[in-house]
């Protein structure tokens, strides 16, 4: 490995000037450690425009919004995060849940925290949401004692 050598998101090491530029993994990918995709290396992920986040109505929407501005094809996502396109698809279209070792990688290729700040929102609303809950169910129990 060489000085220019990064890790790619699931650690291991490559080599962008050798790595694959297109979908498919290299013929000799078991001798060589090299990366099948080449992810932004010069900055990580930036967090969403605000404006943007508050329309966001669901995780299938993110992830469609954040693949949609990076210009990121589905094959690319897929096989960057090592997958199947027809997962992917799934999670994108929200008929499969988004599972959690999917939003870091995720963000990282698309170059975008939206995913990941549109979450930490919802659970942020839901904790609100179920205090709420309990100071009503608890005002009833003092109303009716």
């Amino acid at each position: 490995m060489s000085a220019d050598s990064f890790r790619d998101v699931h650690g291991e090491k490559f080599c962008p000037g050798e790595a694959v530029k297109s979908c498919q993994a290299p013929k000799s990918s078991a001798k060589r450690n090299t990366a099948a995709l080449v992810l932004p290396l010069c900055k990580g992920p930036v967090p969403a425009d605000p404006r943007v986040l508050r329309q966001i109505e669901s995780e299938a929407q993110a992830i469609a919004v954040a693949m949609q501005a990076c210009g990121a094809k589905l094959a690319y996502i897929a096989a960057a995060l090592g997958k199947s396109e027809s997962y992917i698809s799934l999670i994108r279209s929200g008929k499969r849940p988004v599972p959690n070792w999917f939003i870091k990688p995720f963000c990282h290729i698309t170059g975008t925290l939206l995913l990941q700040q549109f979450r930490d929102l919802q659970c942020a609303m839901e904790e609100v949401t179920a205090r709420r809950e309990v100071e009503r169910l608890a005002d009833m129990l003092r109303k009716a004692a």
